[in-house]
């Protein structure tokens, strides 16, 4: 532009540009209004962002500060219980201490050792391996050690120092608690101090600060601050530990989060600050930048969005707020349920006592009273062997004599008589008080209700002494077979037993076969040629002990001739009855096979068909030797009646055995899944987090699973005395005061398994005005009897869809002395031979098929033998059958044989009411 353009004619283009852009003052300053507010939106995202990270650090600092404040209250719980122990004793056993420490390591893994030093000469120490050269170490040779104990004296609490190293490497953390033994009016005695190390790397990791990634963390001993210093000012001391393994910083990291944790003995700084990262405005706030400048985002809209972006940011605070509250609140909850924990642990089941100089009490805590069931004024004012339910046995002349001498005693243990004519066994200690003038005062100490463990012991004792004969019994019952070869395996094939006339049959020792295949006894030839046949028979290929055992798995057993081959390499024929064995469910545990040597008759048979073609090639030129051929035709006749017999005696043996195997079954399922509870249960508490409710459902099932397994070898027990000698009477029956009901009750309990499986209905109408004086063992041992023949016989398989199969038990009174009790069913009923035997011993319609024969003879013996009673029999083909007993209230003191000639005096049984269902 040239020089005279830029004359006054000029002016008037400048000032049309200057009107053209002002006209658009709208959309700049809608423009400059959206740019200021998405600025100032990123600004309070920025805000919001800052806070919530603060806020979210702080709430989870305060939850570590919670955690290892918890974990070491905890921690070094135990040194308080040992200072109470030691404090009110007066000294402490190796035994208690080690008691002490072995449950307080089993709670707390990162505890690496506990120890008690009196006259600080280090005399106890736990676990002693490792340790064996600080045994009976003087602590005050050790300056740096002994400052802690001095100070720790001095201010009459326990001192927590560390990190310290220690000898079994890593470093740990040393806690020292003086002990101070009361002395009445004088000052109380400075006895020694008590130690526990904790592992300093395990007590962070069960504290959870090692798994917080996203924080710096550090622990440090807090410091006193000066005077001049702020009341708030939180001054760093000695670094304990570092998350990074960083070393003593001169300051603490700015906007760090710092707080003071309250240890027992010890007062820590704990400093949290966030990861450094960078934080660039996001992308969005650059895009929404846009978005607003170029679509002219409203005034209205931005300014509601900046409201509810700081809505939300309340909202947020306050959550938080609310959360860092419940946080505060559950720590006072933890608190106080560990007060609470510690005070029923010092409390425990003991009590507190007190006698004065003649030996009368004075005193007796409330805990007495609730364990003893005694009131404390019947017993203040007497001395302890005045009481009139003292019981005989214990040795109370030596006992005063001890107390004359004023000396201290432990554990004396005597016994009473309670109000319900049971025995409570006590067990004492105690030592003397004097005065400051060395007067006698009396005497002071402890005393715990010990009836549930002496309880415990006995039936411990009484419940291996049990177990023990019956597997005795068993063993020999299997033993005494010995024309015949028991062979037991696992689902596997492996032999599991191996009875003496398998040994002499096989020529094998049991420890030789034991946990060796079965196949090794069969002819491989034959044992292949049967996998073959039944391979093509069922469709499907089976091998080895697969095709032994698929016919018996199937079929339940199954009776086959094979080829043993002995340990000398000779064969043997035998005929082989093989079972299945399973649990009450049905499940496979086993097989059995019960092998009857049949050499002899295969020989015999052999021979017959031999002689039988040659009679038929010679008959016309040697009709002499007819009478030669026929007295070897009736020999082998002989041979063969002998071998059925033996055959039959061999079922019996194995339907013995199958029957055995039953309670036997139970035991190994009951223990096996009680064991497995026990192992949840551990890892719970190993885990550390066993609630009550588990621990609850634990003793549930402890004590079902305890009564299944006294249950089951009861049972079993009784099956092979019975076996031994079924009309002896069982004189391992209690005698006591039941209710009928409550023993039908139990035994439905037991055999409801059973009885739901096989879909039988069971009614039950016990109408009886009073309890009875008797033997519930063997009168639940009868109605079991009565059930399980019941179900084995009665109903046909499979049942009846159209008929409801029942099980009825009946009980109404007859006279003054006697009641009728009835077992009923509406099954198939017995024809009129089966009737007449069905008392005999060992007569069964399904021997070898779960039958023994020996059901209803106990039954028999029972009711007429211990029971002193009468039973009759009511069956007629498909009318079903029903056992009426005609039994006395009070059951008679006299031998089985005598109660056996009295129960056969004639008396009607008298029809009993209609039943209803239970």
């Amino acid at each position: 532009m040239s020089s005279s353009e830029q004359t006054p004619a000029g002016a008037p283009a400048g000032h049309a540009r200057l009107l053209q852009v002002a006209a658009y003052w709208p959309a700049l300053l809608t423009a400059l209004l959206s740019s200021s507010l998405v600025l100032g939106l990123a600004w309070s995202h920025d805000q919001e962002r800052q806070a919530s990270e603060r806020a979210r650090v702080l709430g989870e600092v305060l939850n570590l500060r919670e955690r290892v404040e918890a974990l070491g209250r905890a921690t070094f719980t135990p040194t308080a219980n040992l200072v109470a122990m030691i404090e009110l004793d007066g000294a402490i056993s190796e035994a208690r201490f080690t008691a002490l420490a072995t449950q307080a390591q089993l709670l707390l893994p990162h505890m690496r050792s506990i120890g008690a030093a009196p006259d600080d000469v280090l005399r106890f120490i736990y676990p002693l391996d490792g340790n064996q050269a600080l045994l009976n170490l003087d602590l005050r040779q050790l300056p740096e050690q002994y400052s802690q104990i001095e100070k720790a004296r001095r201010l009459g609490q326990a001192q927590l120092s560390g990190p310290l190293a220690l000898r079994q490497g890593g470093m740990g953390l040393i806690q020292r608690s003086p002990v101070f033994i009361p002395q009445g009016d004088k000052p109380a005695r400075y006895w020694g101090s008590v130690s526990l190390v904790a592992d300093l790397k395990a007590f962070v990791e069960a504290s959870g600060l090692s798994q917080q990634a996203d924080l710096h963390l550090a622990l440090y001993e807090l410091q006193t601050p000066p005077v001049e210093a702020a009341p708030e000012q939180l001054l760093p001391g000695p670094l304990i530990w570092a998350q990074d393994g960083q070393s003593q910083p001169a300051t603490l990291p700015a906007g760090s989060i710092n707080l003071a944790l309250d240890l027992p003995g010890a007062r820590w700084l704990l400093s949290a600050s966030p990861m450094q990262t960078s934080h660039a405005l996001p992308s969005w706030v650059s895009l929404e930048m846009g978005v607003g400048m170029l679509a002219s985002l409203g005034l209205s809209g931005l300014v509601a969005l900046l409201v509810y972006r700081r809505r939300q940011l309340q909202q947020r605070n306050q959550a938080l707020s609310t959360q860092l509250r419940d946080g505060q609140r559950i720590q006072a909850e933890l608190e106080e349920a560990q007060l609470r924990f510690r005070s029923l642990t010092a409390m425990a089941t003991d009590w507190v006592w007190e006698q004065d100089e003649d030996l009368r009490f004075t005193f007796i805590s409330r805990i007495a009273e609730e364990a003893t069931q005694v009131p404390s004024p019947t017993i203040l004012g007497h001395k302890r062997w005045e009481s009139p339910s003292l019981l005989p046995g214990t040795d109370w002349a030596s006992h005063i004599a001890m107390l004359e001498r004023h000396e201290s005693f432990r554990d004396f243990e005597y016994a009473q008589l309670t109000p319900e004519g049971g025995v409570r066994h006590i067990s004492i200690s105690g030592a003397p008080v004097f005065d400051k003038d060395r007067r006698f005062c009396g005497y002071r100490g402890i005393g715990r209700n010990i009836t549930e463990a002496k309880l415990a012991e006995q039936a411990l004792r009484d419940s291996q002494t049990a177990l023990s004969n019956a597997l005795d019994r068993l063993q020999a019952v299997l033993d005494a077979a010995m024309e015949f070869a028991i062979v037991a395996t696992d689902l596997q094939g492996r032999i599991t037993l191996f009875n003496l006339g398998a040994e002499r049959m096989l020529g094998y020792e049991q420890v030789e076969l034991l946990g060796r295949p079965v196949t090794v006894l069969h002819l491989p030839a034959e044992l292949a040629q049967h996998a073959e046949h039944l391979s093509a028979e069922q469709g499907q290929d089976l091998q080895g002990f697969e095709a032994l055992v698929a016919t018996a798995r199937h079929q339940g057993s199954e009776s086959r001739n094979w080829t043993f081959v002995r340990k000398d390499g000779s064969q043997l024929e035998v005929s082989l009855v093989l079972s299945s064995v399973r649990d009450p469910a049905g499940h496979d545990m086993g097989f059995l096979g019960i092998a009857r040597d049949i050499s002899q008759q295969r020989q015999a048979e052999r021979a017959l068909v031999t002689l039988n073609a040659e009679l038929e090639q010679r008959v016309a030129r040697r009709t002499h030797e007819l009478s030669d051929a026929l007295q070897h035709l009736r020999s082998a006749q002989d041979d063969l009646l002998r071998s059925e017999k033996m055959a039959a005696l061999g079922s019996l043996v194995a339907g013995v055995a199958h029957e055995l195997n039953t309670p036997l079954g139970n035991c190994l399922t009951t223990a096996s899944t009680l064991d497995e509870r026990m192992r949840e249960l551990r890892r719970s508490f190993e885990g550390g987090q066993m609630r009550r409710s588990e621990l609850e459902r634990f003793l549930d099932d402890g004590r079902t699973a305890c009564g299944i397994l006294l249950s089951s070898m009861g049972t079993a027990n009784e099956l092979v005395a019975h076996f031994k000698q079924v009309s002896v009477d069982q004189t391992s029956a209690q005698r006591r005061v039941f209710e009928l009901s409550d023993v039908v009750a139990d035994v439905l309990s037991v055999l409801r398994p059973r009885l739901r499986k096989s879909t039988v209905r069971t009614l039950e109408d016990i109408q009886l005005p009073r309890p009875i004086d008797g033997y519930p063992g063997p009168l639940g041992q009868l109605i079991t009897n009565l059930l399980m023949n019941a179900l084995l016989h009665a109903f046909p398989e499979p049942l009846d869809p159209d008929k409801e199969a029942q099980i009825c038990l009946r009980a109404w009174p007859m006279d003054e002395l006697h009641f009728g009790f009835s077992v009923s069913d509406n099954g198939q009923g017995m024809r009129a031979e089966v009737r007449r035997r069905a008392f005999d011993p060992f007569f069964t319609t399904k021997m070898g098929r779960g039958g023994t024969g020996l059901g209803l003879n106990i039954v028999y013996n029972i009711s007429t033998g211990i029971l002193g009673g009468q039973v009759e029999l009511k069956s007629e083909p498909g009318q079903g059958a029903e056992f009426i007993f005609r039994l006395p209230y009070v059951a008679p003191a006299a031998t089985p044989a005598q109660a056996h000639a009295q129960a056969h005096a004639p008396a009607p049984l008298l029809p009993p009411p209609q039943p209803r269902l239970s």
